[in-house]
């Protein structure tokens, strides 16, 4: 394995936005090889949550999403706030969300979400024995529909279209494994 990185020679802020900065690298690659404009896009990290209730089922939240234009299945997450840790991110976000709680916090990963432009940092968990709790007010802009599903369905949503965000399928597909054990 090639643990050269590339040496950054300038960069330049060429978008800067509340949601996402862009910034052109001047990057040397190990070979010697100079790329005058590599664009790094710089966005919040987040948190995914795969919540699963005592019944062994699923919650998920159904909501039109403006990046796949249209509505989709997903999961609970948001971005974490300046400083919050990402299990505290992942605890609120569950209670802002949905109103529910959990004592059983599994990490599922942490993964940059594009290799070549970095994006941001996702952290994956799996919520276990959700169980309702006082909803902590949100100032989200969606407006989801929560519903609790059998892990079969979920498992099917991976499949069917019904999930359109990378970020729910990936946190999905890797708390299936230990939902089933």
């Amino acid at each position: 394995m090639s643990e050269e990185k590339w040496d950054v020679v300038s960069n330049r802020v060429v978008l800067e936005h509340p949601f996402l900065t862009v910034t052109m690298e001047a990057v040397r690659l190990p070979s010697g090889q100079v790329i005058e404009e590599w664009p790094i896009v710089s966005a919040r990290d987040y948190v995914m949550v795969v919540a699963e209730n005592e019944a062994g089922e699923i919650l998920i939240l159904e909501a039109y999403k403006h990046g796949p234009d249209r509505t989709s299945w997903m999961l609970v997450g948001g971005y974490l706030e300046p400083g919050e840790q990402p299990q505290a991110a992942a605890r609120r976000e569950l209670l802002e969300e949905a109103g529910y709680a959990s004592d059983q916090w599994q990490p599922l990963g942490t993964f940059v979400v594009d290799g070549n432009r970095r994006m941001s940092t996702a952290h994956l968990f799996l919520a276990r024995r959700a169980h309702a709790a006082e909803k902590l007010e949100s100032d989200d802009i969606e407006q989801v529909t929560p519903r609790w599903i059998l892990t079969e369905e979920a498992a099917s949503a991976l499949y069917d279209g019904r999930i359109a965000i990378m970020s729910s399928a990936v946190a999905l597909a890797l708390a299936l494994p230990l939902l089933k054990a």
